[in-house]
């Protein structure tokens, strides 16, 4: 069950990426992963959180230490 609820994390935290301008094409989901683990993202906060709440995070999160997601993509 966990391993679904990661994916489900992963696949809300993926859509909300596609939400900002600076993100030009749709990222694989490894380094999506690989990104909430670096930067401390429980999945299970995510599993039942809105889609504005989960944009709300990783707006904040983008903006305090710039991730180098286009190097992973």
């Amino acid at each position: 069950m966990q391993c679904y609820q990661y994916l489900a994390a992963v696949t809300v935290v993926a859509n909300a990426f596609e939400a900002f301008p600076e993100i030009r094409h749709k990222l694989p989901l490894n380094a999506i992963a690989d990104w909430m683990a670096e930067n401390n993202i429980d999945p299970e906060d995510l599993v039942f959180a809105s889609a504005s709440e989960v944009r709300t995070k990783i707006a904040i999160l983008i903006q305090q230490n710039q991730p180098h997601i286009r190097i992973a993509a």
